[in-house]
């Protein structure tokens, strides 16, 4: 999601692209990446 997350003109773009990634997300996909944002704290 890089890339859209780049190329998003506004704060509304970049919104939809959060929105999008976390619609994607399988329940391992939504825990794996919740520990990976933890870990970085």
């Amino acid at each position: 999601f890089r890339k859209p997350w780049d190329e998003a003109s506004d704060d509304s773009a970049r919104l939809r692209v959060v929105i999008d990634q976390i619609a994607a997300l399988t329940d391992p996909g939504a825990y794996a990446l919740h520990a990976r944002l933890l870990a970085t704290r």
